[in-house]
Parts: structure tokens; sequence; C-alpha cells
């Protein structure tokens, strides 16, 4: 993912924060290699939040679809939790499989990279990446 690109979803993901209303956030893209491509912390954001959104556009980028599915599959069961523990210490602590990181891919399916957002709700967090990628027309992988 180019830098231009990765800038313009980072704008489009502070521009539906803001209209939304939503607490300041932290936003990481990194490209297909784990390459950081853009980075934002807003004024007032915690402090964890830039490692917690990083650690979300990771975990999407290394396991290749969304840090929700992978909840989902540690919350169902099919997954156990100690398979998240393990990754995060592979990673360094660089894994946080809570929705807000998802994979993006152009739009003949080529994984450019991903995104993690911390600092709202996980839900709203996914919300702002998933409203961004939609409206560069790029597919967020699941």
């Amino acid at each position: 993912m180019n830098t231009e690109l990765s800038l313009s979803i980072l704008n489009s993901c502070l521009s539906i924060a803001r209209d939304k209303g939503l607490q300041p956030l932290s936003i990481v893209i990194l490209d297909n290699r784990s390459t950081i491509k853009a980075s934002i912390s807003e004024e007032g954001v915690g402090t964890l939040r830039f490692d917690i959104a990083l650690g979300k556009a990771s975990a999407a980028i290394g396991m290749g679809f969304s840090t929700r599915e992978f909840y989902q599959l540690v919350k169902n069961g099919v997954l156990p939790e100690m398979f998240a523990n393990c990754i995060n210490g592979a990673s360094d602590g660089r894994f946080v499989p809570l929705p807000g990181g998802i994979p993006i891919a152009s739009s003949n399916g080529t994984v450019l990279g991903a995104i993690g957002i911390s600092g709202s709700s996980s839900d709203n967090d996914e919300y702002v990446a998933l409203k961004a990628i939609e409206k560069h027309k790029l597919i967020a992988r699941r």
C-alpha cells in the first residue's frame, strides 16, 4: 500500500470518527510487509492506544483475516485462548485479537495491508475502519 493511499484512509477514519462523535483515536495502517505506512494518535488518546492499534493491525495482517473473526473463534471455543497468548508472545506483544483490526485488499483481492484502530469501543473502532475502507472502494477481508 502506498503512502498516499494510507494517508487518505487515515484521514477518512478521522473524519468518520469526528462525524460520529467518538473519543480520540490511535490509527495505524500497515502495508503487506507489516511496515507502518501511516499512523496518528489524536490529542487526548490514552498512552497505550497506539500499541493496541498496532497490535490489531499486526494481528490482521499476520493472520490474514479480521481481528473480530479471530476474537469470535476464541470466544466460540474453536481456538483456545492459549493460542492467542502464544501468538502474542511470538510477535513481541504485537497481537491484539479484539475487533478493530482489518486486512485491506484491492478490488482484485490482493492484500495491500491492514488497519488497526483503538480509542473507542472495539465495535466503534471496527466501524470506522470498515467505513474508511469502503469509502476507498477497497475490500475489508473478514
